[in-house]
């Protein structure tokens, strides 16, 4: 018997102690939520299910795989050592850090990009806004090459294609003026 199962039969209050308990409520709804999930798309038809079957089956092993992660908590409550810098922002303060630092200008041009994607969509279909806007975006926005920007889209674009037309056959949009 290993070391950690020992500890957890002689001090079983010791390890539900290293439990997180957060951790554990949340997994075991999102478990609960995937696994109903799972048991009312076997009711449906097979081509209807096929997506959500799917879904549900990786949410329930995901679940249930940070499940044993969560009830197997380290022996030990001193966090690793690691070679990071103790003066360094934590992830959220430099969030808050990079939104803070945005000027009214970076937000009016990432609303343009997004609307002027959606109205694209609209008016001439998925395709044609993917690689229209991919390679603009690349190109104006992130100052990639025309031919970085032009393979980028065009594997975009094949991809989408592949996925949701040959293989799911899910119907995407096509836009006022496709056809």
């Amino acid at each position: 018997m290993s070391v950690m199962n020992q500890d957890v039969i002689a001090a079983p209050e010791a390890w539900w102690h290293r439990v997180n308990k957060a951790d554990l409520v949340i997994t075991l709804v999102f478990l609960a939520i995937f696994a109903l999930g799972f048991v009312l798309a076997l009711e449906w038809k097979p081509l209807a299910a096929y997506f959500p079957l799917g879904v549900s089956l990786a949410g329930m092993i995901a679940s249930a795989v940070f499940l044993i992660r969560v009830l197997i908590p380290p022996r030990s409550a001193d966090p690793a050592e690691t070679n990071v810098p103790k003066n360094v922002p934590s992830p959220t303060d430099q969030e808050y850090e990079f939104f803070k630092s945005l000027t009214p200008a970076d937000w009016l041009s990432t609303i343009c990009w997004l609307g002027g994607f959606f109205v694209f969509l609209a008016v001439f279909g998925i395709f044609v806004a993917l690689v229209v806007f991919t390679v603009g975006y690349l190109k104006f926005q992130a100052q990639k090459s025309w031919l970085f920007s032009g393979i980028y889209a065009a594997v975009l674009a094949g991809l989408v294609y592949v996925i949701f037309t040959l293989t799911l056959n899910i119907p995407l949009p096509e836009g006022v003026f496709s056809s």
